[in-house]
């Protein structure tokens, strides 16, 4: 009977402490969790607004899980402003980020290690990228193995898209439009005003070609751009098209230079109807109205075209060019070249 309450005393003891400290989780399956590192791995890379800033952040937390001595990303041009003119080694990012001397913050520091974990991929036309690990202390094989295939598995990624990002950015300059605003660049600008040289000609109508830049439009305290403030710019951007665009007819040409020049051109716009026009633009200023509402000015310049001119649109364009380069530095809102300049 003791023997009975005993056992039945201890039972009930094992279970208030099984509910009071419950037993540790079972260790994940170790290629589960290779898995899981790799995956997450891949949608930091993925998800960054930037490819450069994507694999920063993937091989930092790379980092912060395996816990090395000492991390590099190292290339041997690709992601490199501006581009290098022979091959180069080059340290893109390091981890950790040391605040110190001029060496701390180069990489140039030493450690000492038991084990290197590298991994190179070769990307197309443009050179390597290489990451490259080290650690203080021995791992096992499995772990090694496991960190080495993490590490290649990124190094490929990151090269292949590095690889279409620079192919779709050469693609996006030989476009005869700019992508964001569908507007002309400067060689589908020139093919459709050369296009009525002949009429304007025949008709003895003159025009006048404007340079508009806004000043201040894209300011942005920090030299990097984050998502918010790139998505901030392209609202500004479309703010001044559309400005423009009520400020010229619909039979006017409109042409984008960058995001803060555009290039109008106005048939039958005489000298005194090209600064009635520019005047009107400056009075109104530009009140963007995205963000912050921050107040750009306009610096314009101009130039016409009379009837009969041999002069080719380029001409015209350093002229206007010109007379932009004047109004800014006396800090004038227009300024007119005349074709004989």
């Amino acid at each position: 009977m003791m023997d009975a309450l005993f056992s039945d005393i201890m039972r009930s003891a094992r279970i208030r402490l099984s509910r009071a400290f419950p037993s540790p989780r079972h260790r994940q399956n170790p290629h589960a969790e290779e898995a899981a590192l790799e995956a997450r791995l891949l949608e930091i890379l993925r998800s960054a607004i930037s490819v450069p800033d994507g694999l920063k952040q993937a091989f930092d937390h790379f980092c912060l899980v395996t816990r090395p001595e000492r991390g590099l990303i190292m290339s041997s041009g690709p992601l490199v402003i501006p581009p290098p003119t022979e091959p180069q080694i080059h340290i893109l990012h390091s981890w950790p980020i040391r605040d110190g001397d001029f060496r701390s913050r180069l990489g140039g520091i030493r450690t000492t290690t038991n084990l290197c974990l590298r991994a190179i991929a070769e990307i197309r036309h443009q050179g390597e990228i290489g990451l490259v690990v080290y650690y203080g202390c021995r791992m096992s094989r499995r772990r090694t193995a496991s960190c080495r295939r993490i590490l290649n598995t990124l190094a490929q990624t990151a090269a292949a898209m590095i690889e279409v990002d620079h192919r779709y950015r050469a693609l996006l300059r030989a476009l005869p439009f700019d992508p964001l605003t569908h507007l002309p660049v400067w060689s589908l600008f020139r093919e459709k005003v050369e296009r009525r040289f002949a009429r304007l000609d025949r008709e003895q109508i003159p025009a006048t070609l404007m340079l508009v830049s806004f000043y201040g439009l894209l300011h942005t305290p920090s030299e990097t751009v984050e998502a918010d403030e790139a998505v901030e710019q392209i609202a500004h951007v479309r703010d001044a098209i559309s400005f423009l665009q009520r400020a010229i007819r619909p039979t006017d040409l409109m042409g984008q230079l960058d995001r803060e020049s555009f290039v109008l051109w106005l048939d039958g716009g005489d000298r005194f109807a090209s600064v009635e026009r520019a005047e009107q633009i400056c009075r109104r200023k530009y009140m963007c109205s995205a963000g912050a509402n921050p107040l750009v000015s306009v610096k314009i310049g101009l130039v016409t075209r009379e009837p009969g001119s041999h002069d080719t649109l380029d001409v015209f364009f350093e002229r206007a060019r010109m007379a932009l380069s004047i109004a800014q530095e006396e800090n004038l809102d227009w300024y007119f070249a005349h074709e004989s300049a």
